[in-house]
């Protein structure tokens, strides 16, 4: 049976984006073991950015220059050892060497897989519309996919070590093999280093995906140290699955019944709705309210907000749309990191519940100041 190109790059965007959080529901299991308080465990968040922010600023052009098939196949190396290197060593120091190549993994794949899934489909007139649907659902199902069975696998058996991480490398080396088969398109040439660019009226559409996915950062590095109080740790990856989850199957129900504004707007009200249910949950210790509160998090962060800013940043960029969209990009990476590592120390001084409700008043007052001016600052 022959496997269609498109399926093989998709098949390895979910790959990069599995290995990503395969470790999330072990983050405050191994800080533990290791020693280490909220606030040093967020930052293995930081070694993750590390990796990330600098090939999204500066090698944006990389495959460009040196052609899909090539990065493809060393982004999907790197995720394979950064999965390598959490198995053999189940630490915090293992998983900070490991965040950081998943990082620099996730950041040349992504652009790179959907412009390889566009060329591979270039006789399809509306080969750039699939191309970035197909990659936003494979690596939705596979950043959340991976918290997902290690939780699952955790709640049969807990171990420093679950049987995903042997399943994610299997299948990863297959992955690998599979795209040595891929098409060498020749490269398209430009030049490799790339900076986002900021088009005019570009700041609040770009801090609304900061505050969205600062939510997110904060539930991914401190939400799992208040469900262990409560025993609820192999619980934690559930919280990723929904909050990516959500906003993923939101996308296609997003893009054909609202506007990009309206879009975005909605998101103001669902992320410190979200967030406030999230706190409510971890003081109760009620998992089912924390779920609902990531669930609506993930509607906006990965659905309302993120469609609608997309499709605003691009209009802005006019010309510049790639640049534009790497900009938006950078201001999201840069709230999923910062107020997680902040809030993580600020958590070990005040408590965690009380550091919550410190943030929760902080996107509050974002959120109504951006929806109150939005309007105007964007026209």
């Amino acid at each position: 049976m022959k496997i269609h190109p498109k399926s093989i790059v998709s098949f390895s965007l979910f790959l990069i984006t599995l290995a990503v959080n395969i470790a999330m529901p072990l983050f405050r299991p191994y800080a533990e073991n290791d020693g280490l308080n909220n606030g040093q465990t967020s930052l293995v968040l930081a070694t993750y950015i590390l990796g990330m922010l600098p090939c999204y600023i500066f090698l944006g052009g990389i495959s460009d220059k040196l052609g899909r098939k090539p990065v493809l196949l060393f982004s999907l190396v790197l995720a394979f050892c950064s999965t390598l290197i959490i198995t053999i060593f189940p630490s915090v120091i293992a998983l900070i060497f490991s965040r950081f190549f998943q990082g620099v993994a996730l950041a040349l794949s992504m652009g790179t897989g959907t412009a390889y899934i566009a060329e591979l489909l270039k006789t399809d007139p509306k080969s750039s519309v699939k191309a970035a649907n197909a990659t936003s659902m494979a690596t939705a199902i596979g950043f959340s996919g991976g918290a997902f069975m290690t939780s699952i696998a955790l709640l049969i058996h807990f171990s420093l070590t679950p049987i995903t991480y042997f399943i994610a490398l299997f299948i990863t080396a297959i992955g690998i093999i599979l795209a040595f088969f891929l098409p060498a398109i020749p490269p398209i040439g430009g030049s490799l280093v790339r900076l986002p660019y900021f088009p005019k009226g570009y700041f609040p559409v770009n801090l609304s995906i900061a505050i969205c996915w600062a939510s997110t950062g904060v539930v991914i590095a401190i939400i799992p140290s208040q469900l262990a109080l409560f025993n609820l740790t192999p619980y934690a990856g559930f919280c990723l699955v929904l909050i990516n989850w959500t906003g993923a199957f939101l996308q296609p129900f997003v893009r054909k019944y609202f506007q990009p504004k309206t879009s975005l707007k909605l998101g103001f009200l669902l992320i410190p709705l979200g967030f406030s249910l999230v706190i409510l949950g971890c003081y109760l210790g009620q998992l089912a309210i924390v779920l609902t509160g990531t669930a609506l998090i993930g509607s906006a962060a990965y659905g309302f907000s993120y469609q609608g800013g997309l499709a605003i940043i691009a209009h802005l960029g006019g010309v510049q749309k790639a640049r534009s969209i790497s900009g938006y990009m950078f201001f999201g990476y840069i709230g999923f990191g910062i107020p997680a590592i902040f809030l993580g120390y600020l958590a070990d001084w005040i408590g965690i519940i009380q550091a919550l409700i410190f943030f929760e008043l902080v996107i509050v007052m974002l959120s109504a100041y951006l929806y109150i001016t939005f309007d105007k600052s964007t026209d």
